[in-house]
């Protein structure tokens, strides 16, 4: 179920090469467009000497070790939409490669899981998702459909593999970004965590299996993966992957069911580390917004309330214009998680319904 998307894709193929290819193929524009995107954001924030060849080539080799169908499937894109495989592995990697060349803190994103006091309920998980004004018009919700019956939905840049998303087993990932002071100060990339999102939606079908996956990734930049899932036989759990380098570390759900995730660390032992909410106060006022105006819905939860609260200006956690000294980041699209179907709803633009880029 999409509402108010003009950008969806459902994939044809299995392979993981002819999947990409196919991709590749009809969205040749879109991802060049992305490229380019990012090739002109890598050279203002790095200088004009970036190596998009040496930079994505570090990214393939750490797909290639950890999620090589993901790998294949990142060439047969390139080879689709004519394009150099380094470009579409770097965009992969914008994450990684945006920490390695200036260390910056960016802003973006909200998240919110409900998992409410009824068993038999399914949890309510709502994120916004914020980036440059640029990207605008540069994502899609992209369905694919895999040999054993799994069905995914992630919501994505073109030419990026994965972002939020959903899988049939009743299996949600919402994600944020994080920062840790040690983010791109190794010698290579690693792992991509937009990677790292995909792989968990492709293969996994409940938070523990996801979780035990996660614990594995090398990565060289932090985000949050906000696991949750929902089954008749399994029930419902939330957790959350906060992804850095040497980590991850994790955080839980409150006592009333309620996760919430800005952009800095919740793990106590990562938190010191963490430089985001000494020079960017807005991820706590966010965070802090979103807990008061949610408590009185966490018992029996339900998206259009969590909409309702995520739609006030006041905390920044819908915006369409650029907060401080922010880059010119806005509120994207919103997303929900519809668990029991394995259906991801998303919304252009923010959740008070404005669009405005």
């Amino acid at each position: 179920m999409l509402r108010d998307v003009i950008r969806a894709y459902t994939s044809s193929d299995n392979d993981p090469f002819d999947r990409g290819h196919e991709f590749g193929q009809v969205h040749a524009t879109q991802v060049a467009t992305n490229v380019r995107i990012y090739r002109d954001m890598f050279q203002r924030h790095g200088g004009t000497n970036i190596d998009l060849v040496d930079l994505g080539t570090q990214a393939l080799k750490a797909i290639e070790a950890w999620a090589p169908e993901l790998a294949d499937e990142i060439t047969g894109i390139a080879e689709g939409a004519h394009l150099p495989v380094t470009d579409i592995a770097a965009i992969n990697a914008r994450t990684e490669i945006l920490a390695m060349l200036d260390g910056r803190p960016r802003s973006e994103c909200s998240a919110v899981v409900l998992l409410g006091e009824d068993p038999d309920s399914a949890p309510v998980a709502v994120q916004t998702w914020d980036w440059t004004r640029e990207m605008a018009e540069g994502w899609l919700v992209w369905t694919i459909e895999h040999p054993d019956g799994k069905t995914v939905h992630t919501l994505t840049e073109y030419g990026v593999v994965g972002k939020i998303g959903v899988n049939s087993a009743g299996l949600g990932l919402l994600f944020t970004r994080l920062h840790h002071e040690d983010d791109g100060v190794q010698e290579t990339i690693g792992l991509p965590v937009h990677v790292a999102a995909r792989r968990v939606l492709d293969e996994c079908v409940t938070v523990t299996s996801a979780a035990y996956l996660l614990a594995s990734a090398d990565v060289s930049a932090s985000s949050s993966l906000n696991l949750v899932s929902y089954g008749v036989a399994e029930g419902k759990a939330a957790i959350t992957a906060e992804l850095h380098p040497g980590g991850p570390g994790w955080s839980t759900p409150e006592d009333d069911g309620m996760l919430v995730h800005t952009n800095h660390f919740l793990d106590p032992r990562v938190a010191p580390y963490d430089p985001f909410p000494r020079q960017h106060p807005g991820t706590l006022i966010r965070r802090d917004l979103l807990r008061r105006g949610l408590r009185g819905q966490t018992a029996k939860p339900d998206a259009d309330g969590v909409r309702e609260v995520m739609s006030r200006h006041a905390g920044g956690v819908c915006h369409h214009t650029a907060p401080g000294h922010d880059d010119d980041h806005i509120t994207l699209a919103t997303v929900e998680l519809d668990l029991p179907n394995g259906e991801l709803v998303a919304m252009d633009g923010g959740p008070c319904g404005s669009r405005t880029w």
